[in-house]
């Protein structure tokens, strides 16, 4: 029976007035350091040393020295809490996953930091049973001088140990604190002590939303090198290489594909960003609704490469393997809207900062009404270490925020070369694991952008070899070439994988070869093509595939948020198969750890975002949320779930929200969000559980008080909270293998809760979220469709997607 195709289910909160609760976070278990007295001594020593080296400084490049120091801290302080560090005369600007927090003096001499360390050391006051400010100082490991090895970046320490490199163009980014206007100040600074010494500035980029504040400067080595001891630098890293070409070989004539179905007029817009378009090409002619540039530097929107023109086929046209061969087409779900970036190289100017370049690009298309954008592109030199943001993934996150738009980015491509040592004649079989293990394969900048749906790529369904190759992997593998998460503070990225293509390995040989037959097929738009269509691969063709699927739910659901639109894609995947299973020194915890790594939460199916049937239901809500406050939903139980038979039923929910971030802090996103769903206990009784949960900070933790429900009362969805809510788009899955268990009186309704917990941003802010859920049964067991429609509050009318 072919399946209805039904509108999505919207449902709403249960309204609880004065639900929000103040919070108060508990300090520690105990003090760290029990002697306060001679712990405050090491800190005014330390303090002492760092005032005596600003004072005895000179100045660099015409800067005179500020106060920027380091200070090491360990669990009990709150790294972000600004108001505390405010109040003791510092100001942060930065921080690292090693808790090392960096912090701007307005007071050289650290007056008011030093008068509470006094009064820390002095001990209790009448009858106080700890020091004051003890949460605060016993926090503080250490005090130093932020130096010159703390602003090199890996690039540039290479680049300066090579002594022809007597001119280097970097990327200086200087500190960004809250007062906009001494940044502008700071900027004039650098800009002034450069030019003055013979340097150019090429280029500078501004990003308040995120705190960003960049300058792209060409100056002799020597002048790099004073940067380096600048105390209004945070950072310098040289400007890396562009991205190989495609070498592909072309098939197929024009002739053959003949005319291809369009897309109507008022189809949505996809925005591409990246190397032009061939306007003409038979994949894309009638779909292109533009093909801009928006620099002086590039003469027109035209593909000089063939990369852009390969990318928007995929957007426009999906996998066309199966379409070639039968010659059926899909109808396009969307129109297409180009800026070029890249040159005839794939290589963004030296002249111009990326993120000038880029933000440029994203504003156009969004005042054109392009709601989806994808850039396949990536800084090859700035590999993900774990710690905090890079300054492109920060940008576009402010960027999602700012303009409601959704983003799809690639992992980044490596090679098996960037993570084995030696090749053996099973490596075909076993390089997934050592990909996923491997420091050397990790995101590129922008993919760890925490709003953005980030896509890594997979081996493509089996195919036909040359004789005595085989394909790496199988497929829904990771593709050996696909760079791997985790994101920012250890979030689940990439989010999704879509096929992308693999590598082949000649039998009984070493040999790890490139073959036609393990690529994917996209338009060939380079100038000297002598066919339309060629084949390539990369993680750059995986992320248009999940582009097209937004533009298709844009379309569908045209009033939806880009929340929402992430959150029905993620709602829509699939478990990518698991490439580590046989491994039996890997624990179950770790193996799905490692396989998120590669794969996220899965691989997207389009059925399952844009409609719902008789046994597979969605529902969807919209809200914003205060910090630190719980959101409750009611959702009812099929009757089918409780049939006493042997078959699988499920619920997968996803939950997606666009955060304040700033990319200079570990505490990356403003607030962190997470859903749990219980049963068995009344909404009060839930809501009082939640709110104290929140209340103590619980939301990102392995233990809390929810950890100590009967599974029977507590759904363990998969991954975990703790894995899932460290990101901005999260995903829980559940199955039984058999009937639910029935609870007296208490068995028609899951609870669902929302918990939002403030991180930096200020107290009583709103955070938007969307949130969908999905109920599914297997074919053998009753309908659910119509009885979870009834039992709703209330429905949205929609039209069904054709």
């Amino acid at each position: 029976m072919e399946p209805i195709r039904l509108d999505h289910v919207q449902f709403e909160r249960i309204d609880y007035t004065g639900g929000r609760r103040k919070i108060s976070r508990p300090v520690g278990d105990g003090p760290r350091y029990g002697d306060s007295e001679g712990h405050a001594a090491d800190l005014k020593s330390f303090a002492e040393l760092v005032i005596a080296d600003v004072e005895e400084r000179s100045a660099v490049l015409g800067i005179d020295p500020k106060l920027i120091l380091v200070v090491e801290t360990g669990p009990p302080v709150a790294v972000d809490d600004e108001k505390g560090w405010a109040n003791s005369g510092l100001r942060i600007v930065d921080s690292s996953v090693q808790k090392k927090v960096v912090a701007f003096g307005s007071d050289p001499q650290l007056s008011e930091f030093l008068k509470r360390l006094e009064a820390y050391r002095k001990g209790p006051e009448g009858k106080q049973k700890h020091p004051p400010y003890l949460a605060f100082f016993d926090g503080i490991d250490t005090v130093r001088p932020y130096g010159p090895q703390d602003r090199m970046g890996g690039l540039l320490d290479v680049a300066l140990s090579s002594p022809s490199n007597d001119v280097l163009v970097v990327d200086v980014e200087v500190w960004y604190p809250s007062d906009a206007s001494l940044v502008k100040e700071w900027l004039k600074q650098i800009k002034a002590g450069v030019t003055g010494r013979g340097g150019e500035v090429v280029d500078e980029y501004l990003g308040p939303a995120a705190g960003i504040c960049l300058v792209r400067v060409k100056a002799s080595r020597d002048v790099v090198e004073q940067l380096l001891h600048v105390d209004l630098v945070a950072r310098i890293e040289v400007v890396p290489g562009g991205a190989p070409r495609n070498t592909a070989l072309s098939q197929y004539s024009n002739e053959e594909i003949g005319a291809l179905p369009t897309p109507s007029s008022d189809a949505p817009l996809v925005g591409l960003i990246d190397s032009g378009v061939a306007t003409e090409h038979p994949f894309l002619r009638g779909c292109v609704a533009g093909a801009v540039v928006l620099s002086d530097w590039l003469p027109d929107g035209a593909d000089r490469t063939g990369h852009g023109t390969a990318i928007a086929s995929l957007i426009i046209r999906g996998q066309i393997e199966a379409q070639l061969t039968d010659g059926e087409w899909e109808d396009p779900p969307c129109r297409l809207l180009s800026v070029r970036v890249l040159d005839e190289q794939n290589e963004l100017p030296m002249h111009r900062l990326v993120e000038n370049e880029i933000e440029e690009a994203i504003r156009f298309l969004a005042s054109e009404g392009v709601r989806v954008i994808n850039l396949s592109l990536g800084d090859l030199g700035a590999n993900f270490d774990g710690g905090k943001a890079p300054i492109l993934a920060g940008m576009l996150d402010q960027l999602a925020r700012e303009l409601n738009v959704v983003f799809t980015v690639p992992t980044g491509t490596a090679f098996p070369a960037d993570y084995i040592e030696e090749y053996n004649e099973d490596f075909g079989r076993i390089y997934a694991r050592a990909l996923v293990e491997s420091d050397l394969t990790r995101i590129i900048d922008p993919a760890p952008a925490a709003i953005a749906l980030t896509v890594g790529s997979v081996v493509p369904p089996p195919r036909v070899m040359p004789l005595g190759m085989r394909g790496m992997g199988e497929a829904g593998w990771p593709s050996p070439f696909s760079r791997v998460g985790e994101g920012v503070a250890g979030a689940v990225k990439p989010e999704l994988a879509a096929v992308g293509g693999t590598m082949v390995q000649e039998i009984g040989s070493w040999d790890l070869r490139l073959a036609d037959e393990a690529k994917v097929l996209v338009a060939d738009g380079r100038p000297d093509a002598t066919g339309v269509v060629t084949h390539d691969l990369g993680t750059s063709f995986a992320a248009p595939l999940v582009a097209r699927m937004a533009g298709a739910l844009h379309g569908a659901y045209p009033n939806a948020s880009a929340n929402l639109l992430r959150a029905l894609i993620l709602q829509s995947t699939q478990d990518a198969p698991d490439f580590l299973d046989g491994y039996v020194d890997l624990k179950k915890a770790e193996r799905e750890r490692l396989q998120r790594r590669a794969t996220g939460f899965g691989i997207p199916v389009m059925l399952n975002s844009a409609t719902s049937d008789e046994r597979n239901t969605v529902l969807y809500a919209e809200d914003d949320i205060e910090v630190d406050d719980v959101h409750l939903f009611a959702l009812p139980i099929p009757v089918a779930f409780f049939e006493r038979r042997r078959f699988p039923r499920g619920v997968t929910i996803a939950l997606c929200y666009d955060p304040p971030v700033r990319v200079r802090r570990y505490d990356y996103l403003g607030s962190r969000m997470a859903f749990e769903v219980v049963r068995g206990i009344s909404a009060d009784a839930a809501l009082k559980l939640f709110l104290d949960d929140t209340a103590a900070g619980h939301i990102n933790a392995a233990v809390s008080p929810l950890s100590e429900m009967s599974p029977v009362n507590r759904i363990g969805f998969s991954p975990s909270k703790t894995a899932r809510s460290r990101g901005a788009n999260q995903l829980g899955r559940y199955v039984w293998k058999q009937s639910l268990s029935r609870l007296s009186g208490k068995d028609d309704e899951f609870l669902l809760a929302i918990q939002n917990t403030r991180r930096w941003v200020a107290p009583k802010s709103k955070q938007r979220y969307a949130l969908t859920v999905r109920f599914w049964v297997d074919d053998r067991l009753p309908p659910i469709y119509n009885e979870i429609r009834s039992r709703v509050p209330r429905l949205r009318a929609r039209e069904r997607l054709r």
